[in-house]
């Protein structure tokens, strides 16, 4: 790491002594996606005092789409979207943690490398580690972030950091054509913005972050022209999602669909490449039509099963964009951590549908705070928005991987992770043939429930989880059978230090929840700390039979046994792990070790 920001500033250096870049050079498409960025946080998108001028330029040069949509309030599934061109039903990844990228599903990075560019991506948050899929295609994929265990400073790579590591894989690339891929961590919780932007913002630490962000993007862009890549870029800015910040009642994102998460700053830049100058499209568009769009761009053949829609003819200002056009998105997290009703929305024309247990439509031109539900007033929308929506769940069905291929395993480090970012990581999985279900919870109705989850999350961030707790038994007393505030009250008793309570409530959650291995991994922890050793094997085994995918169980048990000298029932069970984690080296010397004593006691 240190090699390369050393190659890239003397490459830099010798750039400006040596006067301008080359007017032209090697394609280069740079795609930029800022996570948890509101549309209407960013000046080009209409707020005065952003503190975004470089996005606002790219914006003013280039093609702005006004209604870009999100195709789901978290971070890997959208971001699945972007590098497939397809709906989350047709790539099948559904919420962060529980799912990886189907190997059946293409991606615009192996494209590209067929078509000869180099391939490198940098992310700023475990979110999107390799693990999950995302890095098929990438000669360089790195998701190397310092690890921290600060209350307030969560597993994150700052932009600015990740800009320096990306120009310099790109100083390294001489005139090859590339395709770089730079992730944003900012602005997503928790705050912690660096000078000078938190004094610029004081009483905004969100805002802040944009703008943290937004001068990562213009160190990006001088990277790129001083490297005399400029001649010939396409630059594409997106966000994954945008943030709640109280509206409708949601802190955060993951659980509601309205615009507040779901409309996304979107733009294109690309003078050389014929990218119209200061258009702005008003059409619904989707972040799944990044894919499709920046194959065209790079002349290459387009994927023939995907529901996105390439955009190259609408930024070169060569054909209108039909005005018409649905795009759709759905939020799993209600059913996945809630056990609530799943939700999916359609955008189409200046009218929204949100379909739950109870539909919801809105009059976005009229009403763009989605203040004003006119579902009783509009029977006959909600019907043609109904049809519509669930013509585009068939389409992407149709093209969906099989049932259960992206499913993964949320591990105990995945899910603390995650808890520090906001999550509620249970471990459980989701379909969008069953999404909505009309005989569930409709999470519009558990606003406070929400508010308070969130209050306790970060109460535990703050180091007292004891307060944390006390709200958490709260809520799980309210849904005894809610996963999510369940694993989150026994977790807040962990670190309370209440661990008798905390067993208990475990106790009963595998009851309730069989299929929850990562339940099942922390009762086996619990039971082994009381020194029942017998019922911590029993909770490991159950966890290995609720999801074989979970080496956190395999390895708690591979100890277990070992250290009752059962030496061959400890070493399957570690090479089932090694199995899951090819290359780890504990588990190869744990393996070695207790083979040569398996040998010695022979």
């Amino acid at each position: 790491m240190m090699r390369r920001t050393a190659i890239l500033l003397a490459l830099l250096a010798a750039t400006v002594a040596c006067g301008k870049p080359k007017a032209a050079g090697p394609m280069t498409l740079v795609l930029v996606s800022i996570d948890t960025l509101r549309a209407d946080r960013v000046g080009a998108y209409g707020r005065s005092d952003a503190g975004t001028p470089a996005i606002d330029r790219l914006a003013g040069q280039g093609v702005r789409f006004d209604r870009a949509q999100a195709t789901a309030p978290v971070t890997l599934p959208s971001h699945a979207s972007m590098l497939t061109g397809r709906s989350l039903p047709a790539h099948g990844v559904y919420d962060n943690g529980t799912y990886a990228l189907p190997d059946s599903v293409p991606t615009l990075a192996e494209a590209l490398a067929k078509r000869g560019f180099k391939t490198a991506a940098f992310v700023s948050s475990p979110v999107l580690a390799r693990r999950f899929g995302l890095a098929r295609g990438f000669s360089e994929y790195d998701d190397r972030i310092a690890k921290t265990r600060s209350p307030l400073h969560w597993e994150q790579r700052s932009g600015a950091d990740t800009v320096i590591q990306s120009l310099a894989w790109l100083a390294l690339q001489g005139d090859a054509p590339a395709f770089l891929w730079v992730h944003m961590f900012e602005p997503h919780r928790p705050y912690s913005a660096p000078e000078p932007f938190a004094s610029r913002f004081p009483d905004d630490p969100y805002q802040a972050e944009v703008a943290a962000a937004d001068a990562a993007v213009g160190q990006l862009l001088d990277g790129l022209r001083a490297l005399g890549r400029e001649g010939n870029l396409l630059v594409a800015v997106v966000a994954d999602h945008g943030e709640g910040l109280g509206d409708h009642g949601e802190p955060t994102h993951g659980v509601f669909l309205y615009e507040t998460t779901m409309r996304v700053p979107f733009v294109l830049w690309g003078p050389a490449l014929g990218v119209a100058k200061g258009l702005v499209v008003g059409a619904p568009v989707s972040v799944a039509d990044l894919t499709p769009t920046l194959l065209e761009f790079a002349e290459a053949p387009p994927f023939p099963a995907i529901d996105g829609a390439s955009l190259a003819g609408i930024a070169r200002g060569a054909v209108s964009a039909p005005e018409q056009r649905g795009v759709f998105a759905e939020a799993h997290a209600p059913s996945i951590a809630y056990g609530w009703s799943g939700l999916r929305a359609l955008v189409r024309g200046q009218e929204k549908l949100i379909a739950g247990p109870r539909a919801r439509l809105f009059d976005l031109a009229n009403d763009p705070g989605e203040t004003r539900d006119l579902a009783a007033e509009r029977p006959d929308a909600v019907r043609a928005n109904s049809e519509a929506l669930t013509d585009l769940l068939r389409r992407a069905l149709a093209i969906a991987p099989e049932p259960g291929e992206a499913s993964g395993s949320v591990s105990a480090a995945d899910h603390d992770a995650l808890r520090g970012l906001g999550y509620a990581a249970t471990g459980a999985t989701s379909s969008s043939r069953t999404l909505v279900d009309p005989s569930r919870t409709d999470p519009h109705d558990r606003v406070d429930f929400i508010e308070r989850f969130d209050r306790a999350l970060r109460l535990v961030q703050k180091g007292d989880p004891r307060q944390a707790a006390a709200i958490l038994g709260e809520l799980a007393a309210l849904e005894p059978a809610n996963k999510a505030a369940q694993f989150e009250y026994g977790q807040a008793l962990i670190q309370a230090g209440d661990l008798d309570r905390a067993r208990a409530v475990y106790e009963q959650l595998v009851v309730t929840h069989p299929e929850s291995a990562l339940a099942w991994f922390r009762l086996g922890q619990l039971r082994d700390q009381a020194g029942d050793a017998p019922g911590a094997e029993t909770a490991w085994r159950h966890g290995a039979d609720a999801d074989p995918r979970n080496g956190d169980v395999l390895k708690a048990l591979a100890s277990l046994l070992a250290g009752q000298r059962r030496y061959e029932e400890a070493i399957a069970a570690a090479e089932a792990a090694l199995a899951l984690e090819p290359g780890n080296r504990g588990i190869q010397r744990d393996i070695a070790t207790w083979s040569a004593a398996s040998a010695g006691g022979r």
